[in-house]
């Protein structure tokens, strides 16, 4: 008959006793666990109490804008319709962005004053020129979209590639300022998709720049203008893009 025998391992009993006082009950732990559980749920119920919309309710909203072209009826309609909370509570985010949406509000700040007023300070829209008949260009080369009702009367019209807005507006002041200096100004600048310069001066007169050295070319039109107009007939047409003269085509 076979034996076998299986070699007991020796049991280290130091390290025993060390795991089972390493899982011993630790009252100081528990208590900074217990502190800890109380103020999350002390916390928590702060939190919801001034989530609250009861708590410390808005009773004032106080409105600053130039009142030009966004009326104070409209804009308090707005933040009204958006005030469904309390001091705490009320979506700051949500007012902003309805503000925004105004037509001829350029930026718009919303603050909490404490303890229950709201504050939105709205800055409008300043124009510089028309772009075409469906939008408005801003003193900083952007598109904006108000109802056509509300365009200011007798804006210069720019007609080119949507994404030249910036640099046609920047254009826009260049040749207003040099035109100035003859006494004349425009009704529309044109820009065609190969970067030609067109511009309608305000007694119809059309001046072609073509697409290099514009503003010399202009600079040169008012040279000569006043001499234009001392001959007989009126100016229809000035094509400026000859390097020693200009072709000039008279009304019938």
């Amino acid at each position: 008959m076979k034996i076998y025998s299986r070699k007991h391992k020796k049991v280290n009993r130091r390290n025993t006793q060390e795991r089972v006082r390493r899982w011993e009950f630790n009252p100081r732990l528990m208590t900074v666990a217990g502190i800890v559980l109380v103020l999350l749920v002390c916390s928590y119920a702060v939190w919801l109490k001034l989530m609250d919309p009861q708590t410390l309710p808005l009773r004032q909203v106080k409105l600053e804008a130039p009142f030009n072209k966004v009326t104070k009826e409209v804009l308090h309609e707005v933040v009204s319709a958006r005030i469904n909370g309390g001091f705490f509570s009320l979506d700051v985010d949500a007012v902003t962005v309805a503000v925004n949406e105004l037509p001829w509000v350029g930026a718009v700040k919303v603050r909490r004053v404490w303890p229950d007023t709201l504050h939105v300070t709205v800055t409008e829209q300043v124009a510089l020129a028309r772009w075409q008949d469906k939008a408005l260009v801003n003193v900083n080369g952007e598109l904006f979209y108000p109802s056509a009702e509300t365009f200011p009367a007798g804006m210069v019209e720019l007609h080119g590639p949507e994404k030249t807005v910036a640099m046609m507006a920047h254009q826009f002041r260049i040749f207003n300022e040099t035109l100035k200096q003859g006494g004349l100004g425009m009704k529309r600048i044109k820009l065609t998709q190969r970067r030609a310069w067109e511009l309608e001066l305000s007694n119809n007169t059309i001046i072609v720049l073509g697409r290099s050295d514009v503003e010399q070319r202009l600079q040169r039109f008012i040279q000569f203008y006043s001499q234009l107009l001392a001959m007989t007939g009126e100016v229809k047409r000035v094509d400026m893009r000859y390097t020693n003269g200009f072709a000039v085509q008279w009304r019938v």
